[in-house]
């Protein structure tokens, strides 16, 4: 008779133990779990996280949830033994332990880990400091809400701005970069802006204009989730891994240590409980089932703001390049006012040789179904017409995000038409680079808001006035959101025009703070239109 160990507590433990019983009917199974006086490790954190609940009310829903897993751990007939003094005999194939009855000892073929993290932070030197999201700070969090004031969050993790924001705290946020590429950026900050969030960019909270404003101020330390060596060598695995690098799921003999927080590059992004799940579950198939398929990829990171979602999947722009792809990019936004819950951007990247599909940021209310959809194309490597010809639901009366973006970048890749951001422009423009500033828009439109020095060609009007555009230099186009302005491109290039840009992202990105000269009057923002 096979027999098999599990170490480790939460729902995708839970999962790879049903999953064990499922490949291996007949099985000896022990399921382990360590006494621990952690009242939120990290995967209950994600939970709480995907329910988009204020930490003030956490404790109830604490409550209820470790309610529901025991009922349904009990409806199964698959509960863990608590034990301490767990040690491990590799070589022997051999556990001890303590338990309620006395001391154990249990033979295994094949033993399965699943460790608790660590949190490691890129900030040091602050005392008092809490680590997110270390269980300690987390039920400091909780247990001190009301008392809590104007607190400083430094670091890109998403997860504690999320749980910040949705419990309607005024808080500081301290980051070094962006967590999404520049355009999408601005939108997420304008809009946490706009409910009482102050932003700052920084490397270090050292620095003396940090210091004084964050005095006698709280201070939450983002961090990033490691592999607790010490607890390893105190369960008897000392160097045990230490060659097996840094993958979620490592193996030496007939152990399996199962890390999915590991699947990450960025401090700016958190665990999922779904994708955990799912690393559990692949290690269980892999030692058991003889299943050798390719270790799942995270492919959908998303945070729940209030009345408005952020998320990205895949790759962005530069992380293509460095892959070895050839990135083109194109940009959709819509909304009246760039900080409301009905705005939103999406960007989608696509390779120029094989038009794969190969990421999107976006942020709007409807951003994680958009997201997910996109997790699925990217999953199944989909070109930009398997985009096109599937059957995609638009909150809207216009076409979907999703495919308008694929349309764009199939206009700009078939006509070889170049885009530029607005800061390439304005760069442009300050070093005296002589173009043409096409805007394709209707004169109403124009009559409403421009771009300094644009000339104005309806996209209806475009063949009968072309003479009107100067032959011989660069021409860049623009419209509300660049829809209309692929089109003219397109077009033009049909007609013999060879220099030809288009303003990625058009009027709409052109609010954009830093995209404006000082004392520049800020253009008005008009209504969607079908057409961008």
């Amino acid at each position: 008779m096979e027999r098999v160990i599990v170490l480790g507590f939460g729902y995708p433990v839970f999962k790879a133990v049903r999953l064990i019983r499922e490949l291996k009917p007949g099985a000896d199974l022990l399921w382990l779990t360590e006494y621990s006086e952690l009242k939120y490790p990290s995967g209950l954190v994600d939970l709480l996280l995907s329910l988009g609940l204020s930490p003030k009310s956490w404790p109830r829903a604490r409550a209820k949830i470790k309610v529901d897993f025991e009922k349904r751990m009990a409806e199964v007939g698959t509960a863990p033994v608590r034990a301490r003094k767990i040690l491990l005999d590799p070589g022997a194939g051999e556990v001890s332990f303590l338990s309620n009855t006395g001391n154990m000892t249990y033979f295994f073929d094949q033993a399965f880990i699943f460790p608790e993290p660590v949190f490691k932070s890129a900030h040091q030197g602050f005392e008092n400091a809490m680590i997110w999201p270390e269980s300690s700070c987390v039920e400091n969090l909780v247990q001190n809400w009301d008392d809590l004031h104007s607190p400083v969050v430094a670091g890109n993790d998403l997860s504690l701005v999320q749980a910040l924001f949705c419990g309607g705290m005024e808080f500081t946020w301290v980051r070094s970069s962006s967590v999404f590429a520049d355009q999408v950026q601005f939108f997420l900050d304008r809009y946490l802006e706009s409910h009482g969030v102050s932003i700052v960019q920084g490397e270090s909270l050292q620095k003396p204009e940090y210091e004084a404003a964050i005095q006698g101020r709280p201070v939450l330390l983002c961090s990033r989730p490691v592999l607790d060596q010490d607890r390893l060598s105190a369960l008897g695995l000392k160097g045990f891994f230490d060659s097996a690098g840094q993958a979620p799921v490592m193996v030496n003999k007939n152990i399996t240590l199962v890390v999915p927080f590991l699947d990450q590059e960025s401090w700016s992004l958190g665990s999922s409980l779904d994708y955990s799940r799912q690393i559990a579950e692949h290690a269980v198939r892999r030692a058991l089932g003889g299943h050798e398929g390719q270790c799942p990829a995270k492919k959908v990171w998303s945070w729940s703001m209030g009345r408005t979602c952020a998320g990205k999947s895949g790759l962005g722009v530069e992380e293509a390049r460095v892959k070895g792809f050839d990135p083109e990019w194109v940009i959709v936004t819509d909304g009246e006012d760039p900080w409301s819950s009905e705005k939103f951007v999406l960007k989608v990247v696509a390779d120029k040789d094989s038009r794969k599909i190969l990421g999107l940021q976006a942020v709007g209310r409807q951003a994680s179904s958009w997201l997910d959809a996109g997790g699925i194309l990217l999953s199944g490597e989909a070109g930009l017409e398997e985009v096109l010809n599937q059957d995609l639901t638009a909150f809207s009366f216009g076409s979907h995000p999703l495919k308008r973006c694929a349309s764009m970048l199939m206009n700009k890749l078939n006509s070889n038409i170049k885009g530029i951001s607005p800061e390439e422009l304005m760069e442009s423009a300050r070093q005296g680079a002589e173009f043409f500033l096409l805007d394709v828009r209707t004169t109403e439109e124009f009559n409403r808001s421009r771009l300094p020095g644009a000339e104005n060609i309806p996209l209806p009007q475009l063949k009968k006035r072309v003479m009107q555009i100067p032959r011989f230099v660069p021409l860049v186009i623009y419209s509300r959101c660049s829809g209309r302005a692929y089109h003219a491109a397109r077009l033009l290039k049909s007609m013999g025009a060879k220099d030809l840009y288009v303003l990625d992202g058009g009027m709409e990105l052109w609010i954009m703070d830093k995209d404006r000269e000082p004392g520049e009057k800020r253009p008005g923002i008009l209504p969607g239109c079908p057409s961008c």
